[in-house]
């Protein structure tokens, strides 16, 4: 018997309202007998630097990485060599004394020769907390265009932060990692690394280059998507950090009216995040926090949507599973292999989902990302059928201004996991909810947005307590500090 009710009490919690980046130690080969060391026959007719590396790529299975506004990839190459250090070939290539390479992993980093040594001068420190800010903007290497929400961390490390809508992120560093390196992970994109002692404070521009899977280029080592779920569902304790943990997040809820900001709320929370398998609910305790709204007398509505934190901390689809990851429910969906992506140096199958066209319940459809390798569920796209939405709209508003009409026309999620040495855990949840609003005696109707966001900044898994109950917050709070401060795009 199926219970419908499940996706749709779900529904209604998570509206108000990825990617994901796999974090590992870090392995930096020896000084002494890297692939810098080896050495390959390379002879080419004049092609570009881009090209050339590319085909260094190839033969060497490693990749490159690169901010590309420090190397003139367009610039013409044209070499004769029957046996060359790779190292030297480099330096004959890049022609340029200021920058040099290493190699981490797979990887093969180019970067300048200065090094971090000079942060302290350039006035973007907090002396109080000896922190470093770190500000960028990642881009598409090809399009130019900004990847929002990619995901920024150091590397091995439980440090991170995601870009915004413009692809502009803030990352605070203690002056201890200045020897790391940074990560940035997009979906369906190759990582890039670069050493934290190689960027500067501000204006650091990061491409990335695609690269995206065909399926008959892949072998497929399942091809049935229900057996791929059974199979994720049946490895989350062993893929995912189940025990109680701290999270430090920056929560922020947005309000727009036809794209002009009506209202922004943002928070510094703590999160005792409970056993995956436990009682407890998460707790949350309040650390900073502000509230600006810029209504008119004449647009302010009296709105509150059901959702928002709450909705954050719920959206844990691992912890918290809708029907479409639950194992009596699977045969209620229709489920098919729609591509393989490049996810954090690792592939991952895409799956797409619907409700069987027959069902009552048609609430959610979507994708879901499955790691080829481990199995491990690393990030889920999904939104509420039109449809649904239509049905349970009225359940989504928790109190409205008299004489007004609130009809919820479209919403949809994102979520996704970091991966901290062999563990996963909760990285991002996004939510997005556009809806009309309709004065009586007036002949047209508002068009509001309304976005959630919860970005996990730190990850503390040592001597892990419940709060103490005075010291948390209710999960429906309106935030209000007049000094808030925090660095988070």
């Amino acid at each position: 018997m199926i219970v419908k009710n499940k996706n749709i009490i779900y529904a209604i919690i998570l509206i108000s309202g990825i990617m994901v980046f796999f974090l590992s130690p870090l392995k930096v080969q020896s000084q002494k007998n890297t692939i810098l060391d080896s050495t390959i026959e390379f002879k080419t007719k004049s092609i570009s630097l881009f090209e050339g590396l590319n085909q260094i790529s190839k033969t060497i299975n490693y990749e490159f990485s690169y901010n590309a506004d420090l190397i003139a990839t367009e610039s013409r190459i044209k070499v004769d060599y029957d046996k060359i250090a790779i190292g030297d070939l480099l330096t004959s290539l890049l022609s340029d004394s200021t920058l040099t390479f290493q190699a981490v992993d797979k990887q093969i980093i180019i970067h300048k020769k200065h090094t971090f040594n000079t942060l302290s001068s350039l006035g973007n420190v907090d002396y109080n907390n000896n922190l470093f800010r770190i500000k960028g903007s990642i881009f598409d290497q090809m399009t130019k265009d900004p990847l929002a929400y990619a995901n920024v961390a150091l590397y091995g490390k439980s440090i991170g932060s995601i870009t915004n809508e413009q692809g502009q992120f803030n990352l605070n560093i203690k002056e201890e990692n200045f020897s790391d390196t940074l990560v940035i992970s997009y979906i369906g994109y190759r990582n890039t690394y670069i050493p934290v002692n190689q960027l500067s404070l501000y204006n650091n521009r990061i491409y990335m280059e695609e690269d995206i899977f065909k399926i008959q280029e892949v072998v497929i080592r399942i091809d049935d998507p229900r057996l791929i779920l059974r199979e994720a569902i049946d490895k989350v304790k062993e893929n995912y950090f189940t025990d109680p943990y701290y999270i430090t997040s920056f929560y922020r809820e947005i309000v727009t009216n036809r794209d002009e900001l009506a209202s922004i709320s943002e928070a510094v929370i703590e999160v005792y995040k409970s056993p995956y398998l436990g009682l407890y609910s998460d707790q949350v305790r309040l650390m900073k926090s502000r509230k600006n709204e810029y209504y008119t007398n004449e647009d302010t509505i009296s709105l509150k949507l059901k959702g928002g934190l709450y909705a954050s901390l719920y959206l844990d689809a691992i912890k918290n599973p809708s029907n479409f990851l639950r194992k009596e429910y699977l045969y209620t969906y229709d489920y098919t292999i729609s591509g393989i992506v490049n996810f954090d140096d690792n592939t991952a199958y895409v799956i797409k989902f619907k409700p069987k066209y027959y069902l009552e319940d048609q609430t959610f459809e979507g994708k879901i990302f499955v790691n080829t390798e481990n199995l491990a569920i690393v990030a889920i796209e999904f939104n509420v059928a039109p449809e649904a939405i239509k049905r349970i709209g009225g359940s989504l508003v928790v109190k409205k201004k008299f004489g007004t009409i609130v009809k919820p026309t479209s919403a949809k999620y994102v979520v996704n996991y970091r991966k901290i040495n062999d563990k996963y855990f909760i990285n991002l949840v996004r939510g997005e909810l556009d809806f009309k609003i309709k004065y009586k005696r007036k002949l047209f109707s508002s068009e509001f947005k309304t976005i959630f966001e919860f970005a996990s900044n730190n990850i503390d898994t040592l001597d892990v307590e419940r709060f103490n109950r005075i010291e948390t917050i209710s999960s429906n709070n309106v935030f209000i500090d007049e000094d808030f401060k925090y660095d988070y795009q």
